[in-house]
């Protein structure tokens, strides 16, 4: 089954990708880098994700950016007038539920789409998947549970995938943090078989190669499912493992 990981930045510079094929239990990582600048990113949709997404029967796309807004956001800007107070306390109002669930589960709190610069990834995020669904015609509809068909995607959170495993989840991404890269990448060797290649690399390509972890945790029935599916619809939704659940 094919997997792509995408770690979403509002430049393509910063935007990293990874491909992947699920075979029986393990995550095999083919390629993996970064969209680059904006002709470039063309040219990876046009001549690597898309075409690796309409040969697929089935496929899975984990991206790591919101995909939705707060639903109390949407609903109090659309009646707002300058100069008025907002009836909504600030964490209800910025964040979403599954934000304030994720920080619950694992004491760590995800940046909020509502009030942060996330925002403009979350922004990218969003056209890039609209136009994979345009160049590999195919819908690619949010997936919900792990029996959907066809290719499908969801919103995952590598500081929290690896949280769920006790592996460092911060601390990583600086060149100089050579070592803990390292300390990750030999932790998740049996989820990702080739993840060893991308540590003295850029950081959103190792995300972006996590997100396949991520993606692995979601189809094994791993992930924790909304307990409100309709406000989950509305807002976007982070699957995230049950914390402390052996590393298979």
């Amino acid at each position: 089954m094919l997997l792509i990981g995408l770690d979403a930045a509002s430049s393509f510079s910063n935007f990293g990708y990874a491909i992947g094929h699920y075979r029986k239990g393990l995550v095999e990582i083919e390629q993996a880098g970064l969209l680059d600048t904006l002709a470039h990113a063309g040219s990876i949709i046009d001549t690597v994700l898309a075409p690796s997404l309409r040969a697929a029967k089935r496929a899975l796309i984990a991206i790591d950016a919101p995909l939705g807004w707060p639903a109390n956001l949407s609903r109090e800007l659309s009646k707002h007038q300058a100069g008025q107070a907002f009836a909504v306390e600030k964490d209800a109002f910025f964040q979403r539920a599954t934000d304030q669930f994720v920080r619950q589960i694992i004491g760590k709190k995800p940046l909020e789409v509502g009030a942060d610069k996330i925002a403009r990834a979350a922004h990218s995020a969003l056209a890039v998947l609209d136009e994979l669904r345009i160049k590999c015609e195919k819908p690619i509809p949010l997936a919900w549970d792990l029996n959907f068909t066809g290719v499908a995607a969801i919103e995952i959170y590598p500081g929290g995938t690896l949280k769920a495993r006790a592996l460092p989840d911060t601390g990583y991404k600086k060149p100089e943090q050579l070592a803990t890269r390292q300390q990750i990448a030999a932790s998740l060797t049996k989820d990702l078989q080739g993840i060893e290649r991308y540590v003295n690399g850029a950081a959103d390509i190792f995300d972006a190669c996590i997100c396949l972890s991520a993606a692995k945790d979601f189809l094994e029935g791993r992930t924790i499912a909304p307990r409100e599916p309709i406000l989950a619809k509305k807002e976007g939704w982070i699957w995230i493992r049950e914390p402390g659940s052996a590393i298979d």
